[in-house]
């Protein structure tokens, strides 16, 4: 995974957030990204701060990338139990992308993504989980009507079953299909994104491969899951805590 060659990048935005070259949106992402797998919300923060201006900009994928901090930090919110953090981070993601199809209809990441962040709303139930739901639901089928195989889509899709309130046998069932179908998908593509492009879930996939392998019984898949989550970033902090865990049992 490109993360780990680009950690230098570390250090500072450069240039107007409004006006980003393809290199330093690449630097953005890179950050958000270092960001979640470390779990350091405050670096976040800051990232959604500086990044602001994107979530107004006119280019499709400056929103994306803006949605995507608003992404993580939903995700880091969730792992630290920081509820109303998570749902404002998540309905933030939502609305930077709202308008996105009307100057991209088939801009498939666009739509992947904000049926992933629906798909996280849809969990507080409720008419507005219940309008999330069908939000994530309609985002995700519009985007495997034009690419299918998408591993971020088929991540997305697992995702949506997974964290479904009322969660069923069947969708746990199809979850784990779409997790390891995901994590296939993500080994098979070639070469890398290209500047500013999307490039998370690699790393993901592998992970909910693992929990759901875990909490079926499977502990030597469990943790070959977990190992090749950490070779698609090693600071993966879930990973590597999830990793520890099993060692520590078996």
């Amino acid at each position: 995974m490109r993360l780990w060659r680009l950690l230098p990048v570390l250090i500072g935005l450069a240039g107007d957030a409004a006006a980003m070259t393809p290199t330093e949106l690449a630097d953005f992402d890179v950050k958000v990204d270092y960001a979640y797998f470390t779990e350091d919300a405050r670096a976040l923060t800051r990232l959604m701060a500086a990044g602001q201006p994107l979530a107004g900009s006119a280019r499709p994928l400056e929103r994306y990338q803006y949605a995507h901090a608003a992404l993580r930090t939903l995700q880091v919110a969730l792992r630290q139990h920081r509820t109303k953090d998570a749902e404002a981070a998540a309905t933030t993601c939502v609305n930077t992308l709202e308008n996105v199809d009307d100057d991209d209809p088939r801009f498939v990441e666009g739509h992947i993504l904000e049926g992933t962040c629906a798909g996280y709303l849809s969990a507080y139930g409720g008419l507005r989980g219940l309008a999330a739901s069908r939000r994530s639901e309609s985002r995700l089928v519009a985007a495997h009507a034009v690419a299918p195989a998408n591993p971020r889509l088929l991540l997305a899709m697992g995702l949506a079953r997974w964290y479904r309130p009322d969660a069923t046998d069947a969708d746990r069932h199809a979850a784990h299909d779409a997790f390891e179908r995901a994590a296939a998908a993500f080994d098979a593509v070639a070469g890398e994104p290209g500047p500013g492009e999307p490039s998370w879930g690699g790393a993901e996939a592998w992970l909910f491969v693992g929990i759901d392998l875990e909490e079926s019984g499977n502990f030597i898949g469990a943790r070959n899951a977990y190992e090749k989550s950490l070779l698609n970033a090693p600071e993966f902090s879930a990973a590597r805590r999830r990793l520890a865990a099993l060692a520590g049992r078996h």
